[in-house]
């Protein structure tokens, strides 16, 4: 069985990071991550936000890595292979930080989780 954890209202401004966390309701396995933003966030190599997020290799604004994100349009991120499994309780986590004046975010992460049998 496949199921989706979120943690949405990733809501900081310009300069503001910050952490977000969702514990696992059961054991599991990674097999997707996707984020999105619903104002979208501009590519810069000044102000950008970097996102440290579980099990995957993260996200970040500068345009040498992924560059903008599309308003409304998830984002797949690259998976972390010695992140993906998953005890019950492990706690899926996000962390914000900002470089320059860093950009507003209106974000969210989603997990794709396969169950554990």
């Amino acid at each position: 069985m496949r199921f989706i954890v979120s943690i949405s209202g990733i809501t900081t401004a310009a300069g503001t990071g910050g952490e977000w966390a969702v514990p696992m309701p059961c054991a599991g396995r990674i097999v997707g991550a996707y984020i999105t933003d619903t104002d979208g966030i501009a590519a810069d190599n000044t102000d950008y936000v970097t996102a440290t997020i579980f099990g995957t290799n993260g996200y970040d604004s500068r345009a040498a890595n992924q560059g903008a994100l599309t308003a409304d349009t998830p984002l797949a991120l690259t998976l972390k292979a010695s992140e993906t499994v998953l005890a019950a309780g492990a706690q899926l986590k996000v962390n914000l930080a900002k470089a320059g004046s860093g950009k507003a975010t209106e974000a969210g992460v989603s997990w794709l989780i396969e169950a554990a049998n």
